[in-house]
C-alpha cells in the first residue's frame, strides 16, 4: 500500500503486522528526497502496535524511484529479512 504526502516523499506498507521478540509491529519504508543525496534516502520504521519505541534502519540510498519500488518488492511481506533489519537496528540503537 502506498501512503504519498508530496512527490518528494514516498511511503510504503511493507507489513500490517511483523511479529517480532514479543512485539507486534507495523512496517513501513520510507524514501524521501534529501538535500546532499542524489536520488532517495530510504528508512525502513518499524512502529509498535501496543507499546514501545519507533525502531529506525538507515538502508542504502536509492538512486531512482524504480529502485525505490524495487526495494518495496523485495521486502513487501518478507517477515524473515525484516525481522533481521529489526534485529539490526535494535542491537544499534
Amino acid at each position: 500500500m502506498a501512503m504519498s504526502r508530496s512527490s518528494s516523499w514516498k511511503e510504503h506498507r511493507l507489513m500490517n503486522r511483523l511479529e517480532a521478540d514479543g512485539t507486534s509491529y507495523t512496517v513501513d519504508l520510507v524514501a524521501r528526497k534529501a538535500t546532499g543525496v542524489e536520488g532517495w534516502k530510504v528508512t525502513i520504521v518499524f512502529i509498535p502496535r501496543d507499546a514501545g519505541d519507533e525502531v529506525e534502519s538507515a538502508l542504502p540510498n536509492a538512486a531512482s524511484t524504480a529502485e525505490v519500488r524495487r526495494l518495496v518488492r523485495d521486502l513487501e511481506g518478507s517477515e524473515q529479512k525484516l525481522r533481521e533489519i529489526l534485529r539490526e537496528a535494535a542491537a544499534q540503537a
